[in-house]
């Protein structure tokens, strides 16, 4: 599937850990093709994630939406998002950042459209770092943005970075049309979405590899310094949830 854009523009942030942002990922038409398919807010397909735990408000995230199952996507996404988790693309990944060995998400555990509404937020997290179904290790997250006429002072949405002690904002990432984020996963790879003023469009998936890593298959949120100290107990005690068998 021949989809990816010729004449790439990628620019590298080695710290505080590696991540890769390519504009221009996608061929033209096919960005086109999956913004002229891609399910209007209202749709009934969008599942609401968690918006509550316990019974109890989830204060780590806010207002987001997602279609995980592609029989539940429209056709051509459908067909993109197989390909997002071919070994061929995979490989095809590996090759541009420079990463060998790279092993394809079959499961597509962490995949799908994403949508966060007006006044959304996903507070600062790291990803979880195994793969409960394969026991391999998570390790890029690939994060694809569909957001036409994009403006950050009208919009927000980025992208927040922060360093490993989650004392400083380090770098903010615009959610650009047809750009692609990539970043190395691991214990401390602090990143979200914590300022969302218009509708915020994503295709999310993750690359897998195997080596060592915590056990752990959640996300693991954590507090900036403004934060109450309540976002740290509740993302501690969200991160040990089981996984149903």
């Amino acid at each position: 599937m021949n989809i990816i854009n010729n004449n790439l523009k990628i620019n590298y942030i080695d710290k505080p850990y590696p991540i890769w942002i390519i504009d221009d990922f996608l061929n033209k038409d096919i960005i086109e093709k999956i913004l002229s398919e891609w399910p209007k807010s209202e749709d009934a397909r969008w599942h609401k994630g968690h918006e509550y735990i316990d019974g109890k408000l989830n204060i780590l995230e806010q207002k987001m939406r997602g279609i995980s199952k592609l029989e539940a996507m429209p056709s051509y996404i459908a067909k993109v998002m197989e390909y997002f988790h071919s070994q061929e693309f995979s490989n095809i990944l590996g090759s541009l950042i420079n990463i060998d060995n790279l092993i394809c998400d079959k499961s597509m555990r962490w995949s799908g459209l994403r949508v966060m509404l007006p006044n959304s937020y996903q507070l600062i997290h790291s990803d979880a770092r195994t793969n409960p179904e394969t026991g391999l290790r998570k390790e890029l997250t690939c994060l694809l943005y569909l957001n036409e006429f994009y403006s950050k002072n009208r919009d927000e949405g980025c992208l927040e970075i922060w360093n490993d002690e989650m004392t400083e904002r380090t770098h903010e990432i615009e959610p650009i049309l047809n750009r692609m984020t990539i970043f190395i996963n691991s214990d401390t790879s602090f990143h979200g979405v914590p300022i969302v003023k218009s509708e915020r469009r994503a295709i999310t998936f993750s690359i897998l590899k195997d080596g060592s890593k915590t056990e752990r298959s959640k996300a693991l949120f954590v507090k900036r310094p403004q934060d109450p100290e309540e976002i740290k107990t509740e993302g501690i005690k969200r991160s040990q949830i089981s996984d149903k068998k």
